[in-house]
């Protein structure tokens, strides 16, 4: 029985994860502090978007921006959907898309550099004992305990999205 519900685990681990990911860069800013209705993103690469649809890159894709959800504690961050309308393709010519696709915007993972350890085999230690250049532009005199007290708390409240124009951005379509 045990090793049947182990085999069991593992084989949930390997399902593949049914998503396309869409990466393009953004035209106009898109916030949702101050979210637009209709925001439009550039193609960096070529993506099928239904069976019949077929975006190549350089394209833009118009769409609307719906159910924002606005960061709360526990750190979570805000997120919306994308709702494509439509496509201007190379020679300008604008297509409308007939079906109703969502795609989730997917979050890029930030580097916390100041909270980061290093582990040489069984020791662990934070980089900023080995660099004392980094303390020196941290401030030493600064009080670290009033900036970073909340930080890593459960009820620090998550970032909210914004994404100037020309940055790259992600949506993940169903499959």
């Amino acid at each position: 029985m045990k090793r049947f519900i182990l085999i069991a685990f593992i084989m949930s681990l390997l399902n593949p994860v049914s998503a396309k990911v869409m990466k393009g860069s953004a035209i106009d800013y898109i916030s949702t502090k101050n979210p637009r209705e209709i925001i439009s993103v550039k193609l960096s690469r070529d993506f099928d978007l239904n069976d019949s649809v077929t975006l190549k890159k350089g394209y833009v894709l118009v769409g609307k921006m719906q159910d924002i959800n606005h960061p709360t504690s526990w750190h979570h961050n805000a997120y919306f959907t994308f709702v494509p309308t439509s496509y201007i393709d190379l020679e300008h010519k604008e297509h409308l898309i007939k079906d109703e696709i969502k795609a989730v915007y997917r979050q890029k993972m930030k580097p916390d550099y100041k909270h980061s350890e290093i582990t040489v085999g069984e020791f662990m230690f934070s980089p900023s004992y080995i660099d004392n250049t980094k303390r020196m532009l941290n401030g030493e005199t600064k009080d670290v305990w009033n900036e970073y007290a909340n930080r890593n708390t459960p009820w620090g409240k998550g970032e909210e999205i914004e994404i100037k124009s020309g940055e790259t951005i992600y949506f993940n379509f169903p499959d």
